[in-house]
């Protein structure tokens, strides 16, 4: 076997050209691949993770009947308690209590129907990180008398500005219409196109002051430390508090989840497809280096070398081209995976029709560290079965009509 390999070594390099060739290729086709994994890992991650950081969070607690009638009057029984209690938990990094309805929007100018939040500012700021997407004004942070925040967009369909007077009508407990006058002392820009066209955050004490609420708490959200500890966590609570709907993000935005299976079946069928390309390649190659050799090959046999060493020696001479190919393919991909993963990809240009669909204008390719091994495995594997079809056409050949060939 030592002697095989000594021997194919020395066909690689005997055409240099071809064999640089098909290395180019295989470091080509290995960058390629994992960039475009990077890329669309970095897409479904920044959707997902905009989506948690900043509107559903990790895990979120209702009054079971609320989510089937979001009536304003279902309520969870010692919410604020409950939000208090959950704080002290190590695995959980931030909770936030929040009052909500669906009501109407309106300025001198246009109305629009929409979810009016009353929510704790400090602690709103912690789950969603509100604060640091505020493109005009501040984060409660003014002297306004009932302030409100509202998306961008939302003021834009409005036609209102900072300090303007926007007024928020909605039902009570008793189902009579309420209404309130509110200042806009913020607008912000997120990637949910629900919160940018269609929201507006006020504080949980003015919203159930108007609605008559005395412990108005609708929803409890939980941004956890560890987000592969909600495994853990989510059945903990569920035991722990039995008469509470107890929700995961998947759970409540399976549209998420479904992304995320749909992004995983794209991203196998872009292997597929690359791996593909890349066995036809090396097929071609190999077996233009067969039919060149015949002469050789036949002679060979011809001296008493068997079938079953030539098939090997075929072979492999295209793992060590997959061998040379492989490592500078994958150190490239690693490289180029680096210094993406700081800058990110600029894709402002398209922010607007982006942020349509919540994504963000950045972009950071991301890759795991085990994604590697498996490209670096699936280039072996591949060059193996791209082995196949050439040596076996060299195995096929006939000694006697190969030594009067030309």
């Amino acid at each position: 076997m030592k002697m095989l390999a000594t021997i194919a070594w020395r066909n690689v390099w005997r055409s240099r050209g071809r064999s640089l060739v098909v290395i180019g290729s295989i470091v080509v086709g290995i960058w390629a691949l994992i960039f475009m994994l990077g890329f669309m890992n970095g897409f479904m991650i920044s959707y997902i993770n905009g989506a948690i950081s900043h509107e559903i969070s990790h895990i979120q607690i209702h009054e079971p009947n609320f989510k089937k009638d979001p009536n304003i009057g279902f309520v969870i029984p010692g919410g604020m308690d409950l939000a208090g209690s959950l704080a002290s938990d190590p695995r959980i990094q931030a909770v936030s209590p929040r009052s909500f309805t669906s009501g109407m929007i309106s300025s001198p100018r246009k109305s629009s129907g929409g979810r009016i939040y009353g929510i704790i500012p400090d602690r709103e700021r912690s789950v969603t990180h509100h604060d640091s997407l505020i493109t005009e004004g501040s984060y409660f942070a003014s002297d306004l008398k009932n302030p409100v925040v509202i998306g961008k967009e939302l003021a834009n369909s409005l036609k209102v500005k900072l300090n303007s007077k926007v007024v928020l009508t909605f039902q009570d407990r008793e189902n009579n219409l309420v209404a309130g006058a509110f200042r806009i002392a913020g607008m912000l820009e997120t990637t949910s196109p629900q919160i940018n066209k269609a929201s507006a955050y006020i504080r949980m004490e003015d919203l159930t002051r108007i609605a008559g609420l005395q412990e108005g708490v609708h929803e409890i959200a939980l941004l956890l430390e560890n987000p592969e500890s909600e495994a853990v966590i989510l059945p903990n609570l569920r035991a722990a508090y039995p008469d509470l709907l107890i929700e995961s993000w998947r759970e409540i935005a399976p549209e998420l989840e479904l992304f995320l299976s749909m992004t995983d079946s794209f991203l196998w069928v872009l292997i597929g497809i690359i791996m593909i390309a890349l066995i036809f390649g090396i097929i071609n190659t190999m077996l233009m280096a067969v039919l060149e050799r015949y002469r050789e090959l036949g002679m060979l046999m011809a001296i008493g070398m068997n079938k079953w060493r030539i098939y090997m020696m075929i072979v492999i001479e295209t793992i060590f081209l997959s061998l040379v190919g492989g490592p500078f393919g994958i150190l490239l991909a690693l490289i180029t995976m680096y210094w993406l993963g700081i800058q990110g990809i600029d894709l402002s240009a398209y922010s607007e029709g982006l942020r349509e669909f919540g994504y963000s204008s950045i972009l950071y390719p991301y890759i795991e560290n085990s994604t590697y091994v498996y490209v670096a495995a699936g280039v072996i594997i591949t060059a193996l079965l791209g082995a196949l079809y050439p040596a076996y056409k060299a195995v096929q050949l006939n000694p006697t009509e190969a030594l009067h060939t030309v």
